[in-house]
């Protein structure tokens, strides 16, 4: 599984934008990764990355606005702090279908 952060606020390539620019930025980053803890989904599955650095590839994406989380390269969130709780779930549903697929093809050889 692969989660990518994009955020506005911190080093963004030759630029240093200030945290107080987009608060939710740091509170989606600390809620992903609360969320990974709870899911049991190693952290180092979790990417961020400088929007406007990144800003080709996260507006394919559809992310137009930060902060903005991708999981497996779909849009989850974007412009909010997305709920912990909410997103666990969902990364639990992600990892129990990811497990039974790949049972499903150990079972089919």
């Amino acid at each position: 599984m692969k989660i990518v952060v994009y955020r506005i606020t911190g080093r963004q390539g030759p630029f240093t934008i200030p945290d107080w620019v987009c608060r939710e930025c740091d509170l989606t980053v600390a809620s992903v990764l609360k969320a990974c803890r709870a899911a049991g989904i190693p952290e180092n599955n979790v990417t961020i990355r400088p929007w406007l650095t990144h800003i080709g590839e996260a507006w394919r994406v559809g992310a137009r606005q930060a902060p903005a989380v991708l999981i497996n390269g779909e849009l989850f969130s974007q412009k909010v702090v997305p709920d912990a709780d909410k997103l666990a779930t969902h990364l639990q549903r992600l990892r129990a279908a990811e497990t039974e697929s790949s049972a499903g093809a150990v079972d089919e050889s």
